[in-house]
């Protein structure tokens, strides 16, 4: 059963209370239903000691620290929490709170345990290890996870002593000056047979042949033996020497061969190579023949000095160009062409602003599926990234492109994020409700982008709206604490859920100077019929509350407004910010 509740009355003995008997069978109920679910199914046990302290030793309870999976024991605060402990069934393992969630080891030897991955190699438990721990014995692997204690190989890793190695080379045969080498079949010492002898100087200029070099010659293998030879062409100091070049030529000749070994002085013709001056220059192109300002150009025949029809002189930028000003253009204006441009600028760190919607925060924008919305995103500055979101944590990159105030593009995830420049979003044909515009660091700074489906309409041809969901969440607020928000919504409309994201008691307002009336009021007692209150609801968590039927809203400001104001009371149990969705149908334009 629920938590039954005592009807204390609005004050001492008014008579509006429940009956003494009443509240002390619900206090009953109550306490059953307590040792019942911590103790035996069946019947109450005493779980507390008679100093009250909670007595659980040598008796049956239902006491779990179970959590379904790793990732909710996380969302748990540690240190809020310290020395307690948790179970993950995810992981299958037990965890403690010491500044973090910190897992404990589990002992598999007796067996699997479900989802538990045991971090310990396998053969930690002797359960995995086959036969007896012996002397001399080695533990070898089947290569299949299993392990076994087995007797070493002959001379696989055993100790072999100096002496072992002496008897195996025979080295009580050896004599002095003796080399090893093997006979074929065993280790043999035999005398060396002049091998690594010393080489004196003599030898090598014996081998060589010295004795037959004269002045100036080198050495050359003959194919039989070194011999020494003249110098090719030793001395030569001119070309002329060279029985190949013959005669010497005249000025400005080039020495040139016919590819038979056969060289000649010969004169080269069309000036290759030739010396050629500035002056040169400018009588082959006709200088003489040239005003101020004029280009050189081929006439088919000739170099010839023109007037220059190119335009030079002119803007080298498309934004210098005398009509892109007039008309007052940039590059943004025709990257991409956009139904509306929404020039975007930051209040603070609380709220985005749009230029269409003036001094309104976060303002809730509407575009047609297939249509191209702009946002200009020049006064952001750095310090508010701007992204679209499927939802309040989930980037859409679909359709996105980035125009760069250096011309510069990025499209998809690339465009995100971004500080300036022009964001660009072609909304796809195929979608249609409420997404989000966010500054990726101040979570505050978050509005509602609602897209239509063009196709569809009523009987009567007109488009017909969609329900949407807008949101906004509360700073961080104590426990029993409240905080006034605004939900951007319409002027008028169907409210159908209301939904927080922690326990709160949540009050929808007509405007903002009921809300301030009613700020005192308690939260069991209900508000007077004309008190501006449009709907309210407790809620235990994480929640929606269906309005069933459901409740028309609308503003009542004295310029009605499309604002929902709202108050918040944080009923979580600890600090929270707290955020509040309401499920609406636009009523009133």
């Amino acid at each position: 059963m629920s938590k039954q509740i005592i009807n204390i009355g609005a004050s001492a003995n008014d008579g509006t209370g429940d009956p003494l008997r009443s509240a002390f069978d619900k206090a009953n109920d109550n306490f059953n239903e307590l040792y019942i679910a911590l103790g035996d199914a069946n019947n109450p046990i005493d779980l507390f000691d008679i100093n009250g302290n909670l007595d659980l030793f040598g008796k049956p309870h239902r006491i779990t620290f179970l959590y379904d999976t790793k990732l909710n024991l996380d969302n748990v605060n540690a240190s809020t929490y310290h020395g307690a402990i948790g179970h993950a069934h995810d992981t299958g393992s037990l965890y403690y709170a010491h500044g973090t969630w910190n897992k404990l080891l589990a002992d598999t030897s007796a067996g699997t345990i479900l989802n538990y991955t045991d971090p310990l190699n396998a053969f930690v438990y002797n359960t995995n290890i086959i036969g007896t721990e012996t002397a001399g014995y080695v533990l070898s692997t089947s290569a299949n996870g299993s392990y076994a204690w087995t007797e070493a190989a002959s001379g696989g890793g055993g100790s072999f002593a100096n002496n072992d190695i002496d008897l195996h080379l025979n080295t009580s045969a050896a004599s002095d000056n003796e080399v090893l080498s093997w006979d074929g079949s065993d280790y043999a010492w035999v005398a060396q047979s002049g091998g690594g002898g010393s080489y004196s100087n003599s030898d090598v200029d014996t081998h060589l042949n010295i004795s037959g070099a004269s002045s100036n010659e080198v050495l050359q293998w003959s194919g039989s033996d070194y011999q020494w030879s003249a110098l090719p062409s030793a001395g030569v100091t001119s070309l002329l020497a060279l029985t190949d070049v013959g005669s010497d030529g005249t000025s400005g000749q080039a020495l040139t061969t016919d590819g038979a070994g056969n060289f000649t002085f010969t004169t080269i013709g069309g000036g290759g190579g030739g010396s050629y001056s500035d002056s040169d220059v400018s009588a082959h192109l006709n200088v003489s023949g040239a005003s101020t300002n004029e280009i050189l150009s081929w006439n088919g025949s000739d170099f010839a000095w023109v007037a220059d029809a190119t335009g030079g002189g002119g803007s080298s930028t498309f934004a210098g160009l005398t009509e892109i000003a007039l008309a007052d253009l940039d590059v943004h204006d025709i990257a991409v062409p956009a139904t509306s441009v929404h020039v975007m600028t930051p209040n603070g760190s609380s709220s985005y602003r749009s230029d269409i919607h003036g001094t309104t925060d976060n303002p809730t924008i509407y575009v047609n599926a297939g249509e191209t919305i702009a946002f200009d995103l020049t006064g952001v500055t750095g310090s508010h990234p701007f992204e679209i979101r499927s939802d309040a944590s989930t980037a859409y990159n679909t359709g996105l492109i980035h125009i760069a105030p250096d011309g510069t593009r990025s499209t998809g995830t690339n465009a995100q994020g971004k500080t300036s420049g022009t964001l660009y979003w072609k909304v796809p044909g195929s979608i249609s409700g409420t997404y989000k515009y966010i500054c990726t660091v101040h979570a505050g700074m978050i509005g509602d982008i609602i897209i239509a489906d063009p196709s569809a309409s009523g009987g009567g041809g007109g488009s017909l709206p969609s329900r949407t969901s807008p949101s906004q969440a509360t700073s961080s607020i104590a426990d029993g604490a409240s905080a006034n928000i605004d939900i951007t919504g319409f002027k008028g409309y169907a409210l159908y859920t209301i939904t927080t994201s922690a326990a709160a008691w949540v009050t929808l307002y007509t405007d903002g100077t009921s809300r301030t009336a009613d700020s005192s009021r308690t939260e069991n007692t209900d508000p007077l019929p004309d008190a501006g209150v449009i709907a309210e609801v407790i809620t235990t968590g994480a929640q929606t509350v269906k309005l069933s039927p459901g409740t028309i809203g609308y503003n009542l400001e004295s310029t009605p407004t499309t604002n929902i104001p709202v108050t918040v009371r944080n009923k979580s149990g600890s600090a929270a910010a707290i955020t509040v969705a309401v499920e609406i149908l636009q009523l009133e334009a």
